[in-house]
């Protein structure tokens, strides 16, 4: 049985959020065929304590450890990662490296450099076209981000990336070389994301709304940008265009760090929530109104699967307006029109399971069988 180190800049325990929930089920993916070992810098995102029966955590095929965190910046660059690494590299004569999202790139570089073990890069994004998107960094530091991110791509044995959107940046704008990226979609795990009708009473007694209650969902880490600015639209945007039709619509965002008070009485922030499952079976609509950002959204993908009409922005749905998605996600970037769609949304009442194109193709058994045959083979 072959061994393989992965990377990743931060904790993936418990797998709340996009790029967690990417780097735990391909983990999964790869204990049935290969020993990991996970190395990753200590850099929290979500302060909840990890699930001990956690069936990857007790795999026999897999073992984790934490490097001390320095701050974020150590998520680039950690010295102790690199000396951990090494040894655990001499002890264990791993077959690949696995770097992922484009911060763990250096380490992976440089430890493949140091080992002579080839190197495989998971880009969750295309890292300086998100940056930019969301105005950060400057033009300098957009240019400098761009001028790593192909680097890394460059030096690496083979590229993943989550959409054909990404595989042509990848290779247009990087100069990657097409053969060498392998598109691995974001995907669900469908025994837990389905249609199931028994939530909606829970949830609304949990959070204290009639039984009747429509229900919005917006899910997603408050402290990513892209989701802080969703949030603020749903508040100003389109909250006030849904109730005068709606009048007893309640707006729900689950995700972290939510405020001490609500600026609306129709919107709801949960805070993070064990089962976003169950919240999603609850809801009637689930809206994705975001302007930036990049990948593709778990959110959506998860919405879909549970049978639930999505509304979203373009962005939002970047990659996923696809004939495996056409039957539950409408997209619209006007924030009236927007409105309208969920009002019309709530109206229609038609939650229907996905079809089988749509789990074959976002499943993450097919996910597995792309990590065998293309990229670990």
């Amino acid at each position: 049985m072959g061994k393989i180190l992965i990377i990743a800049p931060f904790e993936i325990f418990p797998p709340y959020w996009g790029a967690a929930n990417r780097i735990y089920n391909i983990t999964k993916c790869l204990v049935a065929d290969f020993r990991v070992t996970l190395l990753y810098v200590r850099y929290r995102q979500l302060l909840i304590t990890e699930d001990i029966n956690d069936p990857l955590v007790n795999s026999k095929h897999f073992r984790v450890t934490g490097i001390t965190s320095f701050g974020k910046y150590s998520q680039i660059f950690n010295p102790l990662l690199i000396i951990t690494g090494l040894l655990l590299s001499c002890r264990e004569r791993y077959s690949f490296i696995l770097a992922e999202t484009g911060w763990s790139g250096l380490h992976a570089l440089l430890l493949s450099l140091l080992t002579r073990i080839p190197y495989v890069l998971d880009e969750h994004n295309v890292e300086w076209v998100t940056f930019k998107r969301m105005d950060r960094g400057g033009k300098l530091g957009i240019f400098l981000l761009k001028f790593y991110e192909r680097i890394i791509c460059r030096f690496a044995y083979k590229l993943i990336c989550v959409s054909e959107v990404d595989k042509e940046l990848l290779a247009s704008e990087l100069n990657i070389p097409i053969t060498k990226i392998v598109v691995i979609p974001n995907s669900v795990d469908l025994e837990r994301f389905h249609p199931d009708t028994s939530k909606g009473d829970m949830i609304r007694q949990t959070l204290g709304l009639p039984a009747n209650a429509p229900l919005i969902l917006f899910n997603g880490k408050r402290d990513y940008k892209p989701n802080h600015e969703a949030v603020e639209i749903i508040s100003h945007s389109i909250i006030p265009c849904v109730i005068k039709d709606v009048p007893d619509a309640k707006f729900l965002v689950v995700g972290n760090n939510p405020p001490s008070e609500s600026s609306h009485d129709s919107l709801i922030f949960t805070g993070t929530v064990d089962s976003i499952e169950d919240y999603i079976n609850a809801s009637d609509v689930v809206i994705c109104p975001l302007l930036s950002g990049g990948g593709t959204r778990f959110k959506i993908l998860e919405a879909i699967a549970c049978g639930k009409r999505v509304i979203s922005t373009t962005i939002g749905a970047e990659a996923l307006i696809v004939k495996e998605t056409e039957t539950h996600l409408t997209c619209v970037n006007n924030w009236d029109q927007f409105a309208l769609e969920v009002i019309k949304a709530l109206r229609e009442d038609i939650d229907t399971e996905p079809g089988e194109g749509f789990k074959k193709k976002y499943g993450w058994a097919q996910a597995t069988q792309v990590l065998k045959s293309h990229v670990f083979s």
